[in-house]
């Protein structure tokens, strides 16, 4: 096998980027005095993951056990489980409550050039300037660190000459008392490195709400969905299945509970629900395919669309003639119901203004399929399929607002209404790509290859205080970024700045690489999920790059089985559900202190906080 040689110049990077992820802003800025004024100018700094040290510790902490567990013999490593105080007191006192910028940048930022060290005490050499401006001083031995290390077959590292003979030649040593530099020191936390990248991971799995297994084969769960904030249910449907479920935000934390299904009612037997979307709080529009057996014992496929009222306790039929439904949109603004329906070569898009009208107010043909579709304003709403993105409008009629060329499929469209900007995703032959379009260039398509292998989904952070459609030129500038995250079955999940496309911003791996079938930003903004039928990880965008909060599939969780995935979260960002065939857990108590500290408690503690159980 072969090992990826290491330079010093690595070493030293990584403990200098662990230092600073720390909070030993003055350990770090000694490091790189004696060694080399700006290590971010090194060429592989940009692709140094943060806590990276930490991480290839713990990995070989992993690879000591497995191997003494293998050769059953004592671990090589063993430090006990008293770790003393988790920073040194000293250092803690000097430390500050910063956004975690590195001390270098904040030095530039102060006064406008990396500080340089402090007078040397031998002859100087001949200065030369960097294109950029800095000043610095060359190093006759700087060249040392760049060499790859020598190891010995008894396993003893050597450096020749060592970094304190290198700074003894070139410049004298300052204490922290004589330092001339007075920068204030960088941190993430102070000085807990735990908060940073060693504070335990909640696990959410013992305070999950299982909603009981269906025990009718012919009953499938394919569809999830949580009501708006005034009713702060669980709608699942499916095959022969539209159910409500109303889940208490505080679980016994001893075992798992579960909670019972409310049915709603519809008109049809063996039917499966193929789209829906909520209306109100007490409403929610269905469509449904239908199988019926005529007298002569032949088998037909009726499709309806219906509008449950009441909370569930009647129905209307809006239409049996909209085709097989996929998608289902509904414009608060205008009260209006966009449905998308496809025979399998031809897209066909409908909406509906009156509900007791069987024939639509618009609609409008295309000569391929339509994908997902979703409103971009109270008059205007976008679609996407095979070589097919386009932007409709309502005026006196339905008219093409804009259409893109493209010869790709685009499979899944996101909108973030305070900047105006459409994402989506979507493949052209073998290539995976993220489309975005932006207000700065709305007659164009910009389009990137995904990095990830199968690119799965996305979604943007919702911003506070924003309304369905809040969108209005000019459009953002490129100061305030739009956060876009994706996922991917790789077991990666990326942040975009949207308003800087395609500027990826985070890429965060999931829990233990699992698979990540959705991702979805929490109503608030503030956390980002990640799930896929093995786990769901969580992060707090706010404060740090590792997860919050794990959710791994144990007891009867069965990640294996085919079926529908789906992930979502309440409408106040306390609880989110995960869903695969008949299995659905929901996972409460994220604004809980022992699982989220410094999280207010928020939302209705009322246990039926809507009319759809009546």
């Amino acid at each position: 096998m072969t090992i990826e040689p290491l330079s010093s110049n690595v070493v030293n990077y990584l403990v200098w980027r662990y230092l600073q992820e720390a909070g030993y802003g003055n350990a770090a800025l000694h490091l790189s005095r004696c060694w080399i004024r700006d290590p971010q100018t090194l060429p592989f700094a940009r692709d140094v993951q943060p806590h990276t040290l930490v991480n290839l510790l713990q990995d070989g902490l992993w690879f000591d056990k497995l191997q003494a567990e293998a050769a059953n013999i004592p671990q090589r490593y063993d430090f006990g489980r008293d770790h003393g105080r988790p920073y040194s007191a000293r250092n803690g006192a000097l430390l500050t409550l910063d956004q975690g910028i590195p001390a270098h940048e904040l030095a530039e930022e102060a006064n406008g050039a990396v500080q340089e060290p402090p007078p040397k005490k031998v002859a100087t050499k001949k200065r030369k300037g960097k294109p950029n401006g800095v000043v610095t001083e060359p190093r006759a031995a700087e060249h040392v660190n760049g060499d790859v290390m020598d190891i010995d077959t008894n396993g003893t590292n050597h450096v020749a000459p060592s970094v304190n003979s290198v700074r003894a030649e070139s410049e004298a040593v300052a204490s922290e008392a004589d330092s001339p530099v007075d920068l204030p020191i960088s941190t993430l936390s102070i000085g807990q490195s735990a908060d940073v990248q060693t504070e335990p991971v909640a696990h959410l799995a013992p305070h999950t709400t299982f909603i009981p297994r269906l025990k009718d084969p012919e009953k499938v769960v394919e569809h999830t969905s949580w009501g708006p904030s005034d009713a702060p249910v669980l709608l699942t449907a499916g095959r022969s299945l539209l159910n409500i479920h109303v889940i208490p935000k505080e679980t016994n934390t001893d075992a798992p509970s579960a909670v019972e299904p409310v049915d709603l009612k519809l008109p049809m037997n063996k039917y499966s629900v193929t789209a829906l979307c909520w209306i109100s709080k007490a409403e929610v529009a269905v469509s449904a395919r239908e199988e019926i057996v005529n007298e002569t014992g032949e088998k037909m496929m009726i499709d309806k669309l219906i509008k449950v009222i009441e909370g569930g306790e009647d129905y209307q039929v809006i239409s049996s003639t909209a085709g097989l439904v996929n998608t289902l949109r509904w414009n608060k603004e205008k009260e209006l119901l966009l449905s998308i329906s496809t025979d399998g070569e031809r897209g066909s898009i409908k909406i509906w203004k009156n509900h007791n009208d069987s024939i639509p107010a618009w609609a409008e043909f295309t000569d391929s399929v339509i994908f997902d579709a979703l409103w971009i304003s109270d008059s205007a709403f976008a679609v996407c399929g095979i070589e097919l993105f386009k932007i409709y409008e309502i005026d006196d009629g339905l008219k093409t607002q804009r259409t893109f060329d493209t010869k790709a499929t685009w499979e899944t469209l996101k909108y973030e209404p305070s900047s105006g900007i459409l994402a989506a995703l979507g493949m052209e032959g073998s290539t995976n790509l993220l489309g975005i379009i932006h207000p700065n260039s709305p007659l164009s398509l910009q389009t990137h290859q995904y990095p990830d292998q199968y690119p799965t989904d996305l979604d943007f952070r919702k911003r506070p205080d924003t309304g369905e459609f809040k969108h209005s030129s000019p459009a953002p500038t490129s100061e305030a970024p739009v956060w876009l995250s994706t996922c991917s079955m790789a077991g990666v999940v990326r942040v975009w700045d949207a308003n800087s496309p395609f500027k990826c911003v985070k890429k965060l791996p999931t829990t233990e690489k699992s698979q990540a079938f959705k991702v979805a930003f929490s109503p608030d903004g503030a956390l980002l999920a990640a799930a896929g039928p093995d786990a769901v990880t969580i992060w707090d965008m706010n404060k740090r790059d590792v997860p919050v909060a794990s959710w791994q599939a144990q007891g009867d969780w069965n990640p294996g089985v085919d079926g529908e995935f789906s992930l979502g979260w309440d409408p106040d960002s306390s609880r989110l559900s995960v869903a695969l065939r008949n299995q659905v857990s929901a996972i409460p108590g994220l604004d809980v202190p022992c699982f989220y500290p410094g999280r207010a408690t928020h939302g209705s503690t009322d246990p039926n906080p809507c009319n759809l159980t009546n």
